[in-house]
């Protein structure tokens, strides 16, 4: 009873002492949960309930209001710029760059190599040092290099990277590559929608449709939730968690991987991917053995292992949000953009081997994996990478991919009307070599076709086993759409235009089919929409002067309600306060086909109702009738299909 009293004592002390203190204290934590309950953002559950029916794929505009607030343009990266002291050449030979050494002002500089080893998927270690002195070819692809002066000081410490060929050369049968046996080289990005690549890789999109004749699969969606299943779908062409393929609580060294195959048939094959700690296979228990010919995973774990340094994280958020603190970026190690260590690996791995036959897969994450904005910085590298590809006769053999598994998972972004959509449909863009669509027409007419289909990782497969096989002449054969729909379609064979979900495999949590339902033409809205529309193509010809006529509607020929099957499951949403006080906005979409007189030209858009009780066109005003020369005045790319020169 004493010992209670005197506890009691202390207490009403403390609490007599310590009172304001408490009552910031409690204050601060009711603030806490209260922001918790209100403000966290929770995902919004979305079921499409009519993955059975026909796929109108929607028809987004990149700069929608309730994304672009997300948008940023952020400021270059800047890295260190003192030089490396050591380089590898384009044969793979380390060399000690002499150049380096003088203008650095260190003496008597000497250098030595340590491989780094791959233990397993999670462990390396470094071997001993080897000192070598002006050059040296380093059996191994990783290795950390120290270089000391006269004072026997480290002035240098740098881990580098290199395609060890001649080693993997002495144990694997290569065969050439050709026009009939074509390189596949797939550059991937996690958590890029088709949109956000518009946003924030404008420059490399535009190479590749413009400069290198490639194209964009408008329709193309993800078929699970992340990274994982839709990966193990694109290469082995099975559904992820399911009894096709073994249980992924072991190693997955027996999935059924397609690199195995390019392997067995005279390949060379390469694998790589940065952030170790999130990476795509090893999140389960990864690979026992290597699962290509070149594995990147041990550099990037020996960055993490032995500090070399690897980036600061914590500062990445900041950086999103164009917020530097750092002297230098929290993306560089040292003097290099740490996506540069990927792309001059995939560009050794390719330059290595000459003419021998080729599958590399990279897989970028850090730029974009957990942020919106980052990608951005590296958009002109990825042009130069293509550009370099293109310009040294490296597509000439070679498929070229640029692709994504998923959108932003960013809740607050993927919440949004826009960004549910975006989060469905990564972007998948593909680069075939000229002979092929000289040789087999019918491939780029079904590609360009395609562009406006339903297609997933599965038709990317079966794609990659008519490249596999060099089979490109089975793909001329129209798929027999009166049975039912395969799951997967090549790429190269035309996917018919009633696709569904259901045939595509796509789960109604990722459908994203929007459907259409036909309007009056002659109604109200109708004519309201259409008279809206012309209005904005008189206003977009007004640049051009008195050089075209001023467009009248003549007639409403076709009028639809688009409509969303996204239908939202807020009984199995997780609660917060925030759901109760927002609502999505009330936003309608209508598609309207109209006639402009002088001219008689049939246009074709897509529209959506605004806060100010008008409209908005989303994407470009489309001609769908030929329009000859009646546009002769003018030159201009967009407006020409609009005009009506007088």
């Amino acid at each position: 009873m004493i010992q209670f009293r005197a506890i009691w004592s202390i207490i009403k002390m403390f609490r007599h002492r310590y009172r304001k203190q408490l009552i910031v204290i409690t204050g601060i934590l009711i603030v806490y949960w209260m922001q918790s309950c209100f403000y966290r953002e929770v995902d919004y559950i979305f079921v499409n309930k009519n993955t059975n029916q026909k796929c109108v794929i929607p028809n987004m505009d990149p700069l929608d209001k309730s994304i672009l607030q997300f948008y940023l343009h952020l400021d270059p990266v800047k890295c260190e710029q003192t030089p490396d002291l050591v380089f590898v050449d384009s044969k793979g030979v380390l060399h000690v760059n002499q150049s380096a050494v003088a203008d650095s002002g260190y003496r008597d500089v000497s250098c030595s190599f340590s491989v780094i080893k791959r233990l397993d998927d999670y462990e390396v270690k470094r071997e001993t040092e080897v000192h070598f002195g002006k050059s040296a070819y380093v059996e191994a692809d990783f290795f950390l290099v120290k270089c000391k002066d006269d004072e026997f000081r480290i002035v240098y410490e740098k881990l580098h990277h290199t395609i060890d060929y001649k080693s993997q050369m002495q144990h694997h049968k290569l065969l050439n590559d050709s026009k009939k046996h074509l390189n596949v080289y797939i550059v991937g990005m996690d958590s890029l929608s088709r949109l956000a690549a518009e946003r924030t890789i404008p420059i490399t999109l535009r190479y590749i449709e413009q400069d290198l004749g490639g194209y964009i699969m408008k329709g193309y969606t993800k078929v699970g939730v992340n990274t994982f299943p839709n990966l193990v779908s694109l290469l082995t062409g099975k559904v992820s968690y399911s009894n096709e393929l073994p249980p992924h609580v072991e190693h997955l060294d027996p999935y059924p991987f397609i690199w195995k195959n390019f392997s067995n048939s005279g390949y060379a094959t390469m694998f790589s991917e940065d952030l170790p700690d999130m990476g795509t296979f090893t999140y389960w228990k990864g690979f026992k053995d290597p699962p290509t010919m070149h594995y990147m995973r041990p550099f990037y774990v020996a960055l993490d292992t032995f500090g070399l340094p690897n980036t600061k994280r914590a500062f990445l958020a900041l950086e999103n949000n164009n917020i530097n603190l750092g002297r230098y970026s929290a993306l560089c190690v040292k003097n290099t953009p740490k996506h540069h260590f990927y792309m001059n690996y995939y560009k050794q791995f390719i330059e290595f081997y000459g003419n021998k036959r080729k599958f590399a897969l990279g897989w970028l994450n850090e730029l974009t994996h957990e942020y919106d904005n980052l990608v951005q910085l590296a958009d002109r590298d990825y042009m130069l990478f293509f550009k370099w590809l293109k310009e040294s006769g490296r597509l000439d053999h070679s498929i070229l991919i640029l692709m994504s598994d998923h959108g932003i998972m960013q809740k607050a972004i993927k919440n949004t009307l826009a960004g549910r959509t975006e989060n469905r449909m990564p972007i998948f863009a593909i680069v075939i070599p000229p002979h092929l669509k000289t040789k087999y027409p019918h491939i780029p007419r079904n590609l360009n076709t395609n562009t406006k289909r339903l297609t997933t990782v599965f038709d990317v497969h079966e794609m990659l086993v008519d490249i596999l096989e060099s089979d490109f002449q089975r793909s001329k054969n129209p798929v027999n759409e009166l049975a039912k729909l395969p799951r997967g379609i090549s790429l190269f064979r035309e996917i018919p235009e009633r696709r569904s979900c259901d045939d595509a495999a796509i789960p109604g949590d990722y459908c994203v089919c929007d459907s259409y339902e036909p309007m009056d033409a002659k109604s109200a809205i109708s004519k309201d929409i259409g008279q809206f529309l012309v209005s904005h193509i008189n206003q977009a010809l007004s640049k051009h002067g008195d050089k075209c006529a001023i467009l009248q509607l003549s007639e409403i020929k076709d009028s639809f309600f688009v409509k969303s099957n996204l239908q939202r499951r807020r009984e199995n949403e997780e609660f917060t306060l925030r759901t109760l006080f927002r609502s999505d906005p009330d936003i309608k979409k209508y598609l309207n086909v109209f006639e402009t007189r002088p001219g008689n030209a049939l246009f074709e858009a897509l529209v959506s109702t605004n806060d100010n009780g008008s409209y908005d066109v989303i994407g470009r005003i489309n001609r769908v009738n030929k329009y000859g020369n009646q546009s002769w005045c003018i030159d201009e790319k967009f407006s020409k299909p609009l005009c009506f020169c007088i």
